[in-house]
């Protein structure tokens, strides 16, 4: 697993100030321009890795730099534009499956072709690319600020300095870490040795050693590390030799350098040999559910965190990682492994106002991220199961007989699917619910959940209070009166 440290370059001169803004320049110059040579497909990568190297008077592993930091902008815009053809394709659809529905009304009927046109348009936007295998136009200095430039809203000299702000250079273990971007530490001090693009009369690069931040938190009351201690973790690296990747990146007149590196690797400790816990993630927190190795229910519990709905990104980050820190806790505690779902959220339907505030705030991406990098520094086995149907399955089955919510009988589902057990619908549903056993029979896990979900939502609807609460009502275990 690798990790990013986001170190700061400080106590800069004006001639080292001046030598790193010219590089950036060159080097953002030489990223546009192999970006627009490669769009041509006139001229193959290593041609051009020479050609570059030879127009902005870089060597030859910064003008691969340049290069491939190019082809990956476009590489990933290829995918994106592969996602948008795809997810408008689906929303278009739908809208036509709603629009066969002859009882919908004059209105929703006008606003549902109103949209398909839209959505159409936007298709054939991104479809008109595809065919002529190119991509969407990229704006360099973000879109935002080149709105504010064109607006007047910002000079040209801040406009040049959002499009020429960076500086990239991937390691290399053969040359002891990075060849460019090189930190090296003289009696306790950290300083970073840039190669310039000056040479020397034996034309060699002229190096320049700054001084460095490493990022070490230390705590006021015991003057402990809060936290991991990336100082540490990358200085330990840093003598192994192993490589790692350098990016400088100027922000608010400051140079910050963002140090990637590979972590190290501890050995799994707690495992599902003692149990599982499943977790069913949530906007507002996660859903634990545990049980032994023999998928026998134990405990649930569920650690809610509201204020990620609603609050800034740094403070919401905070949030996340205090919730991976209980998790991983508990887990310990218990000398258990832990299971989640392995989920892909495309954005293929639309949805309405209120479901798309909630979407937009689910930090399911970065709470998941969060939690598998801590299990593997702390040493708990982490299992991704598939996520089909397990808010279903654990609604319909094991809400009521422990009396959880639907995300911890969720919960409960993902742990049992670790282990690759199999739920088998109960034969209380299957007598009340299904009509032709013998058809049902044959088919497989999920299509016969899929065909108990339908027949209860016919009864109790979409909600599961509804069924939580009338379901020995909706099954005729109890009367109505």
């Amino acid at each position: 697993m690798k990790i990013t440290m986001k170190a700061i370059l400080i106590n800069l001169n004006d001639d080292q100030k001046s030598i790193i803004d010219n590089m950036m320049l060159i080097f953002c110059t030489a990223i546009r321009y192999s970006f627009n040579r490669l769009l041509e497909e006139t001229i193959k990568k290593g041609e051009l890795e020479k050609i570059v190297a030879n127009k902005y008077n870089l060597n030859i592993r910064q003008s691969k730099d340049a290069v491939e930091n190019a082809r990956q902008i476009i590489a990933s815009q290829k995918e994106l534009l592969k996602d948008n053809i795809n997810n408008y394709k689906s929303k278009i659809k739908i809208i036509e499956e709603k629009l066969k529905n002859e009882k919908l009304s004059k209105n929703k009927r006008s606003a549902l072709l109103s949209k398909l046109d839209k959505r159409k348009r936007r298709l054939e936007y991104f479809q008109s690319f595809e065919d002529n295998n190119t991509i969407p136009p990229v704006t360099f200095g973000s879109k935002e600020m080149f709105i504010k430039r064109c607006k007047g809203l910002i000079s040209n000299q801040e406009w040049k300095d959002c499009r020429n702000n960076k500086f990239y250079s991937r390691g290399d273990k053969t040359k002891k870490g990075n060849p460019n971007l090189r930190v090296v530490v003289y009696n306790g001090m950290s300083f970073l040795e840039i190669s310039t693009l000056m040479k020397t009369k034996s034309n060699r690069a002229i190096k320049i050693q700054v001084p460095i931040y490493l990022p070490q938190k230390l705590s006021k009351k015991t003057g402990k590390v809060n936290g991991n201690n990336y100082r540490k973790m990358f200085l330990n690296h840093l003598q192994s030799g192993e490589a790692y990747q350098v990016e400088l990146i100027k922000k608010n007149g400051k140079c910050y350098a963002h140090i990637t590196f590979e972590s190290p690797k501890s050995e799994v400790v707690y495992t599902g040999h003692n149990g599982m816990i499943g977790i069913d993630t949530n906007p507002d927190g996660f859903a634990l559910s545990m049980i032994d190795n023999k998928g026998n229910y134990k405990w649930h519990t569920y650690l809610k965190q509201g204020e990620l709905q609603y609050v800034r990104s740094n403070r919401r980050e905070n949030l996340c990682g205090e919730l991976t820190k209980q998790v991983t806790l508990i887990a310990k505690t218990y000398g258990c492994g832990i299971a989640i779902e392995d989920l892909k959220f495309k954005n293929d339907k639309d949805v309405h106002s209120k479901f798309s505030r909630i979407k937009h705030q689910f930090v399911y991406s970065k709470l998941l991220k969060m939690l598998e990098s801590a299990c593997i520094k702390e040493g708990v086995e982490i299992v991704k199961v598939k996520p089909q149907f397990t808010s279903k399955i654990g609604l319909y089955k094991y809400c009521h007989q422990y009396g959880m919510v639907v995300h911890n009988g969720a919960g409960m589902v993902i742990a049992r699917r670790s282990y690759g057990f199999k739920e088998k619908v109960s034969k209380i549903l299957k007598d009340v619910l299904v009509k032709d056993l013998d058809k049902f029979n044959k088919k497989n896990e999920w299509a016969k959940w899929s065909e108990i979900n339908k027949n209860i939502k016919r009864k109790a609807g979409d909600k599961p209070d509804l069924w939580i609460v009338n379901r020995k009502k909706l099954l005729g275990i109890a009367s109505y009166n």
